[in-house]
């Protein structure tokens, strides 16, 4: 994680399904020492959708490693597909199109997307994907210690 952090920043917020490596000692010490807070569904129902396809993602990529294809390949390939009304993953995160293997002029590589341009359609899609996540949803009441 620190890799990633020294790379792309640190969150503010961290978002997990709450499973045992995020809820141990190690992870809570780290968490507390970064400044990032953990959030887990419960807290966080939106993220059960989010998590999910994830999941979905990552199986999908493994599919394609074990039929031989190699995995940075694949995640490429992930990563430089556009969304219907947004850039892809690689042009929010870098401000350009990546290079591949199909030929392109180089002029398409140089940075030209405005990350701005992509905060509305983006908010939108958020809202629309919590109101379907949360349609099913149901306030927990709130647990109090040694309640039984």
């Amino acid at each position: 994680m620190k890799s990633i952090y020294a790379t792309h920043g640190i969150p503010e917020d961290l978002v997990s399904e709450g499973g045992p490596p995020f809820n141990s000692n190690l992870m809570m010490n780290f968490f507390r020492k970064w400044g990032i807070k953990h959030v887990t569904p419960p807290h966080f129902p939106g993220a059960n959708g989010e998590i999910e396809r994830a999941v979905q993602t990552v199986n999908s990529l493994t599919k394609a490693a074990e039929e031989g294809k190699d995995l940075y390949v694949v995640l490429l390939d992930y990563r430089i597909q556009p969304a219907k009304d947004m850039p892809s993953p690689a042009e929010l995160l870098m401000g350009r199109k990546l290079r591949t293997f199909l030929p392109s002029h180089p002029g398409q590589l140089k940075p030209t997307f405005e990350v701005e341009r992509a905060r509305d359609p983006l908010r939108k899609r958020q809202i629309i994907q919590n109101k379907y996540a949360n349609k099913h949803a149901t306030v927990l009441p709130v647990l109090h210690q040694n309640a039984k």
